[in-house]
């Protein structure tokens, strides 16, 4: 069966608004992400809990961590990994930059490109 035209769109535009609803949501919990624009890929904190980062097969360079929101990621499938996200930060903590020029140093700075959001509270 083809998607054609619209149906490529309709994809697209799913991912890219699931993306940015990820990224509100990790911001929202005091996780340290990104989304640049036009894009589905997200990028956070490295989780320090390596069951989950197998669990939901996250995508891992030394400090962070990235979700590519793909057409079958839905907004429930998000609030169950944020979810488990949280548990997994009270459990066993919240990664810290490796170096001074890390990915995750480079996450939290500008020059990564993107609208960055930090944790408001250090949670």
């Amino acid at each position: 069966r083809k998607k054609g035209i619209a149906g490529i769109k309709r994809d697209v535009t799913h991912c890219i608004d699931t993306a940015r609803y990820l990224r509100k949501v990790l911001h929202d919990a005091g996780f340290t992400c990104r989304l640049n624009d036009l894009s589905s890929t997200v990028v956070l904190e490295r989780p320090m809990d390596d069951t989950l980062v197998k669990r939901w097969q996250l995508a891992c360079e030394e400090d962070i961590a990235h979700v590519v929101v793909m057409p079958n990621v839905t907004r429930d499938k998000i609030d169950r990994f944020v979810e488990e996200l949280v548990e997994a930060r009270e459990t066993h903590g919240r990664m810290e930059p490796v170096r001074e020029d890390s990915p995750l140093s480079k996450l939290m700075c500008s020059s990564w490109g993107g609208e960055t959001h930090m944790p408001k509270n250090g949670n």
